[in-house]
């Protein structure tokens, strides 16, 4: 069912609890009963089963028998969660009374979600993971579709707030009353199963009890219990292909069992290329989820090369590991649960982050095996998303069939045999030239639908080919032409893919093919994908229907309910006896923490579409205490997770706490890429981090945006795409706000010092005569003239790296857009050598540089290796040019793409660029009376929801005792301090946003405002522009000779505040107070903070930043145990704002103000009442 934390696995090992993954593979059909197991759902038989086998139904034990707990009850729940052929789940029937609070609380969330907007209003929560209602009923986009959520374990008998939660909020107290008579008799019938399951694992486990293992224990400690009423539209509907997978994988096997063994098959998710030899078709060629491309050897055509599901068309050849920036094989960054945050936050395979829904039925889940399970909704058909299998969208077109051009649809090319040469050196038919970067000929032109060129081979680790489907921004008719690379050790081909918008089709008749025929739409075939709940344990009921109209029941449509799972691969639709059932399934961590004993339920659930027909369900996910973490019973490592092709778990699950997990998942569901529209590319984000964001000389308020090309100034793809991109950007007016950056991508790194002619090249390469290619007709000129170029065609092939060094060079001088536009015009126009010095330094004085230093900076050691170093990054990682990065500067959103685009996509692009830079900025209250507009701050994140999640909420006494304010290093804090360090204690970036924050909180500050920078140093991080404005400057610290090189400091003040909280200066002194990076080390904060409020003027204003770095063994210990745990902290610091003195303080504020690439930094700011 749909939970706060959920579980979604392939082969590949994942990485956290916590992650969401719906959809794993493209490509649609609704699911039949071969897909169900057999011939039907519910007693169907599954592939290896004989028919009258039929898989055993969930297990249902009458409430009066559970009760009682008699053997034959123990018996009854082993049966449920122990063994292969459990399912994980148990029915409670016969609940006396449980019938009416059922019904009359569904009732009550039906009428809150179609009927009672002024209610949903009322009960409205900061975020979907947070207490309250969230979401648009009828048109919501998010995973979590429209719900009402609130913990239980705050509204029962003895019940507490628990603010990590977050606190509940109703739309009334009639409707909270309702669902708290409901969720106590709920809560108390799962705890009496818990404790059943303890009477299984005391049987069956060694040493259960004795070592103080116990479900009931955590299930009864656990401060949430998360009661989530979910209003599914009508129209959501998502992908799954995990039965197709499976019935692959069988036939592989079957296949295999009949042929001579395979010589050596690898092992899947080995991260090894593993020279396989097949001599009979295999479907799925590449090992699922291994992350790389095998050296595989075949005789026939393979029905898919690629890696299933890993987000790339892969078939490479690698010398040495990929560095995945995930686990090995998941090709993701994937909302993974580490000591430090993780800031990518991709899942597993899929190529893009998930848990995606649509305001409308997604209609198209993505063309089979194109790289990228998407997900996608699409206002008009897609006519050709490339060819299936192939992991780039392309729109290919050939007039004829491409006999032997490797394997079909593989989505890269690889290194393959064939058992008869193919001599054809382009695409057959696709009237274009297919750019090869090769010094001799290759006879093998690749491989039909490939996307890229093929026949590569890298000598560095490949994290990700550039795919544009694999997760960038790319339209279905965008214009494809491509370069690919060629490096020292390869041969590289590159392919030129046609484009409907940018050639003349009527010139080209034979280039349009069945490709571009209307595509069926088609729709995904469940509500909810095949997963396992990542938290202890679910409680969930039989779903109810209602029409959308007017919320009146309706029956279940036909094709529709909760399916569940073995091991073994049984499926059956949940029936039960009693249709108020309670219904406990085992979740991850409840499988993990009894050693794998109990088996955790996989289960989705099946949606038909039914037309206005809404379905909802009130799932409760329990959460154990949060600091438990999620260990086994000692020995009982390797059968606590599963294995094989239904196993939706691995054991990067293991050692990790329910705290992590938890803010994991909710710092993905906060964020708007949870959206799929908004959903960023794990390439993206490598890229990101690879090429920082500049800070923008513009100024002014509107968004800026820069653009990072990838590129080899000799590729003409590039430039017509750069001069499109240029034109679009004059046309919607950003001249001042767009920034190009220029990164080398060589096409061939080894070109001749002397060159070779561009007609020999092409004769040699691809069997193009002079003349064809001197021709007005050849397409690659016709696109050219179009974009305002008149390409000459006697320019030569040329090495390019000294023009980089140039263009490199020229950076500094904000010259590089300039230089790249001349040496263009020098070389694709007046066909000048731009690789000679001669040429360059002409070029560099025409843009305004020095001819003398142009040429000391070609020939500088320092500035050659910067180029090749960034050369080596990107070769890594991409495999074909042109490639642009495109980012708002402050947000770090933005999108790739790749390939030649027209102008009128490239005026589309920029303005999803600046529709992804609305999710950044809030406002808070400011000192004296004046709102503070934060452009840097992320509304979205968990920090800046925490306080807000709280409705005004705070304890009443200090939660707190005095050993949380032990520390391990009880020295005299003097001692550390006696040595001045002149030293930063973030990154470049972070120190950048704290800047930025306090630029804005100062621009509201009034003439003359005084500053006391408590705990600070050499640096206070003040805006020199405003900080001048400040008639006293009082910093505070620990070394006088840090303080005396503080350059900002119209005052120093020695105090170590930790021996005496005690401030020397009067009350109503200063209008701003700063705590940055500090507050984790105050062993009496309560102490502190009501200094700060004594000496701070009437309407005045404090803010303490933090991050997760710290000196651990000076930090308190209520800090120390989660150094990283942004939101925990941001609750501690409003506890020392809310009792430091107690009531003193208002207008408080939390704030993620984090770079995208950098160290998070975070804000607690109140202000004095006036």
């Amino acid at each position: 069912m749909m939970m706060i934390s959920m579980l979604r696995f392939r082969s590949q090992p994942l990485a956290l609890l916590g992650r969401v993954s719906f959809g794993a593979k493209a490509g649609s059909r609704m699911l039949s009963a071969k897909a169900l197991g057999g011939p039907g759902v519910g007693g169907a038989a599954g592939r290896g089963q004989s028919a009258s086998e039929k898989p055993q139904p969930v297990v249902e034990i009458p409430y009066k028998d559970l009760a009682e707990m008699t053997p034959e009850v123990v018996q009854l729940l082993r049966k449920a969660f122990v063994g292969p052929k459990a399912y994980g789940a148990v029915a409670i029937t016969n609940i006396p009374g449980y019938a009416q609070l059922r019904r009359k609380a569904f009732r009550a969330g039906i009428d809150l979600a179609l009927l009672d907007s002024d209610g949903r209003q009322r009960a409205a929560a900061v975020n979907n993971t947070y207490p309250g209602w969230s979401g648009t009923p009828g048109s919501e986009t998010h995973p979590l579709q429209s719900s009402m959520l609130f913990n239980v374990k705050e509204v029962i008998p003895n019940g507490k707030v628990d603010p990590f939660f977050g606190k509940n909020i109703f739309p009334s107290e009639e409707y909270k009353n309702t669902w708290v008579s409901f969720s106590t008799h709920m809560h108390n019938i799962a705890m009496e199963v818990v404790r059943g399951c303890d009477r299984v694992l005391e049987e069956d486990v060694a040493d259960w009890a004795s070592h103080g293992r116990s479900l009931g224990r955590l299930a009864d400690e656990g401060p949430a219990l998360a009661g989530r009423f979910i209003c599914y539209d009508s129209g959501f509907t998502r992908e799954d292909r995990l039965m197709d997978d499976r019935d692959k994988a069988e036939d592989v096997v079957e296949q295999l069992s009949e042929i001579a063994p395979v010589k050596s098959a690898g092992h899947a998710a080995d991260g090894l290329a593993s020279m396989r030899t097949h001599s009979t078709p295999v479907k799925s060629a590449g090992h699922a989820g291994d992350g790389l491309a095998s050296m595989r050897t075949h005789s026939t055509p393979v029905k898919s090369a690629g890696h299933a599901g890993d987000g790339l068309a892969s078939m490479r050849t690698h010398s040495t590991p990929v560095k995945s920036a995930g686990h090995a094989g998941d090709g993701l960054a994937s909302m993974r649960t580490h000591s430090t945050p993780v800031k990518s936050a991709g899942h597993a395979g899929d190529g893009l982050a998930s848990m995606r829904t649509h305001s409308t039925p997604v209609k198209s889940a993505g063309h089979a095996g194109d790289g990228l399970a998407s997900m996608r909704t699409h206002s008009t058909p897609v006519k050709s998303a490339g060819h299936a299998g192939d992991g780039l969208a392309s729109m290919r077109t050939h007039s004829t069939p491409v006999k032997s051009a490797g394997h079909a649809g593989d989505g890269l090319a690889s290194m393959r045999t064939h058992s008869t040469p193919v001599k054809s050196a382009g695409h057959a038919g696709d009237g274009l030239a297919s750019m090869r970067t090769h010094s001799t000929p290759v006879k093998s032109a690749g491989h039909a639908g490939d996307g890229l060129a093929s026949m590569r081979t890298h000598s560095t680790p490949v994290k990700s080919a550039g795919h544009s489907a694999d997760g960038r921004a790319m339209s279905p008719l965008s214009s494809q032409y491509r370069t690919t690379l060629g490096s020292s050790a390869s041969m590289q081909v590159a392919q030129i893919s046609t484009s409907l918008q940018t050639v003349d089709q009527d010139d080209y008749p034979g280039l349009v093919a069945d490709e571009f025929l209307e595509a069926e739409p088609e729709a995904g075939d469940y509500w909810l994908p095949w997963h396992i709940d990542s938290n202890f344990v679910t409680v969930l009921h039989k779903e109810m229907y209602v029409r959308e109209s007017d919320a009146s029941l309706v029956p279940e449509p036909e094709g529709s309910g909760l399916l569940m799972m073995n091991k073994v691969g049984d499926v059956v639709k949940f029936e039960c006896s009693d249709e108020d059932a309670l219904v406990l399934q085992m979740g991850a961590f409840g499988q993990i923490y009894s050693g794998g004993q109990l088996t955790a339920c996989r289960h989705a659930v099946l949606s038909p579409r039914p037309p206005g027909t809404a379905r909802f369900n009130f799932c409760n996910f329990w959460y154990v205490p949060w600091e438990t973490v999620c260990d086994t019973p000692r020995g009982y490592e390797r059968q606590a997770i599963n294995t094989g092709w239904n196993a939706m778990m691995d054991d990067s699950y293991l050692n990790i706490t329910m705290r992590q997990s938890f803010w994991a998942f909710r710092k993905f569901m906060t964020s708007p890429e949870a959206r799929v529209q908004f959903a960023d590319s794990v390439q993206f984000k490598e890229l990101s981090e690879m090429l920082p964001l500049f800070q923008s000389k513009a100024g002014g308020s509107q968004p800026q945006i820069q653009v990072d090309l990838i590129t080899d100034v000799r590729c003409p793809f590039s430039l017509i795409s750069q001069s499109n991109l240029e034109a679009a950007v004059a046309n919607l007016s950003m001249n001042a706000q767009v920034e190009l950056r220029f990164h080398p991508l060589f096409l061939n790194p080894n070109v001749a010092k002397e060159g070779e002619s561009l007609d020999d090249y092409l004769w040699r390469e691809y069997g193009y005569t002079k003349e064809f290619a001197h021709s007005e007709d050849y397409p690659l000129r016709k696109a050219a003239v179009q974009a305002g170029i008149n390409l000459n065609p006697h320019r030569r092939v040329v090495n390019t790296f000294d023009a980089f060094c140039l263009v490199e060079a020229a950076q500094a001088m904000q010259l590089q857009q300039r230089l790249v536009q001349v040496l263009s015009r020098r070389y694709f126009e007046e066909a000048e050598d731009i690789s000679d010095e001669q040429v360059l330094v002409a070029a560099a004085v025409e843009c305004g540089m020095c001819g003398k230093e142009a040429l000391e900076k070609i020939k500088s050691l320092e500035v050659r290796a910067r180029v090749q170093g960034r050369y080596d990054q990107l070769s890594a990682r991409l495999g074909e040019v042109p490639h642009f990065l495109l980012r708002e500067r402050i947000s770090g959103n933005g999108l790739e793409v790749g390939g030649m685009r027209s102008v009128q996509e490239w005026e589309d692009l920029l303005q999803r660029v600046l529709e992804k830079s609305r999710f950044v900025g809030m406002s808070i209250p400011g000192m004296h009376g004046k709102e503070v507009f934060l452009p840097e701050a992320n509304p979205h994140a968990p920090v800046s929801l925490a306080y807000n999640a709280q409705h005004g909420w705070s304890p009443t006494t200090w939660p707190y005792q005095d050993d949380d304010f032990s520390r391990m290093d009880e020295t005299p804090d003097g001692n550390m301090y006696a040595e001045a360090r002149l030293v930063e204690h973030l990154d470049e970036s972070s120190l950048e946003r704290l800047t930025g924050a306090y630029r804005s909180i100062m621009k509201a500050a009034p003439d003359g405002f005084s500053v006391l920078d408590l705990c600070g140093s050499w640096n206070s991080h003040f805006p020199e522009e405003l900080i001048g404005h400040a008639s006293r400057v009082v910093v505070h610290g620990l070394n006088v000779k840090e303080l005396e090189a503080n350059l900002q400091a119209t005052e120093q003040h020695v105090q170590d505040l930790n021996e005496c909280s005690q401030l020397p200066w009067n009350a109503d002194s200063f209008d701003l107070i700063t705590l940055a990076l500090s507050v984790q080390y105050l062993t009496d904060p309560r102490k502190v903070f009501s200094e700060m409020h004594r000496v701070l003027k009437p309407g005045g204003m404090a803010v303490v930043a933090y991050s997760h770095r710290c000196f651990l063994e000076k930090s308190v210990r209520v800090w120390a145990d989660a150094t990283d745990d942004g939101e925990g902290h941001a609750h501690l610091i409003c506890r020392y704002f809310q009792h430091g003195p107690q009531g003193g303080w208002e207008k408080l504020s939390t704030v993620d103000v984090s770079p995208q690439h950098g160290d998070p930094l975070w804000l607690v700011l109140a202000v004095k009442p006036r």
